[in-house]
């Protein structure tokens, strides 16, 4: 994106008339520039997604139980 102009506001605006073939070599471009994670890296960091999701539904699940138990208690007049 050699040449811009700038509106009003001073935001570079991109030039639109280099076309689709243009538009996907910068996409390759900055694909080249992306440095990927090692598979050591993907393996630990999935590992910690799932823990945390795993944490996170177990706390649901007690969250839930305990509004059921506060909804159920205000429902019956306190008798249980």
């Amino acid at each position: 994106m050699s040449q811009s102009s700038k509106n009003p506001a001073g935001v570079p605006i991109p030039n639109m008339r280099r076309g689709i073939r243009a538009y996907f070599a910068d996409i390759a471009s900055e694909m080249r520039k992306v440095v990927w994670p090692t598979r050591a890296d993907t393996v630990r960091l999935t590992g910690l997604v799932l823990t945390v999701c795993g944490i996170f539904v177990v706390y649901l699940y007690i969250f839930g139980i305990i509004v059921e138990f506060v909804i159920n208690f205000l429902v019956s007049g306190g008798k249980k």
